[in-house]
């Protein structure tokens, strides 16, 4: 089998005016929201440059760019559709696909299974190939202070599909 693997990163300021309204990993959270062109869903975004790595498709931002009002507060589940599809036209599957996110705030572990879930539906995957984990910034930063959320994703394809 041919594998291929894929990185992708995303970071977004948080909007301290809002109360509720993040989008992380496709899962709507109840903690001020991050500012952005769509909606701003680090996580899903990491997702898709992860798949656009590795099927060599340049990033998201030559897909879906930020001057389009197409996409302007565009749910990012559009994106990781059009992953999916971009993967299934070439012929891989997804065998490995980890997830880091990157925050002071919110602790995600009580999100975590929800937002496995969601991925696994969008990209028809098994959940069971998919980690989540998150860690914080000690304090240092833009992130540390509290500003920011980022997202780092690693994804391995193969050409076969082994599940």
């Amino acid at each position: 089998p041919t594998l291929k693997s894929g990185i992708g990163f995303d970071i977004h300021q948080i909007n301290k005016k809002s109360k509720t309204g993040l989008k992380l990993c496709g899962i709507k959270l109840p903690y001020p929201k991050l500012i952005g062109h769509s909606d701003a869903d680090v996580g899903l975004h990491a997702i898709c440059d992860s798949i656009f790595g590795a099927l060599s498709m340049r990033d998201i931002g030559f897909h879906f760019p930020n001057n389009d009002k197409k996409w302007k507060n565009a749910n990012s589940s559009k994106f990781v559709i059009y992953c999916r599809k971009k993967l299934s036209d070439q012929g891989f599957y997804i065998t490995n696909l980890d997830i880091n996110i990157i925050a002071e705030k919110p602790k995600i572990s009580r999100y975590v299974n929800l937002m496995k879930r969601r991925i696994a539906n969008l990209l028809m995957i098994k959940n069971k190939i998919i980690s989540i984990k998150a860690t914080t910034n000690e304090k240092i930063g833009f992130i540390g202070n509290g500003e920011g959320i980022a997202a780092e994703a690693i994804v391995q394809i193969s050409n076969e599909n082994i599940f």
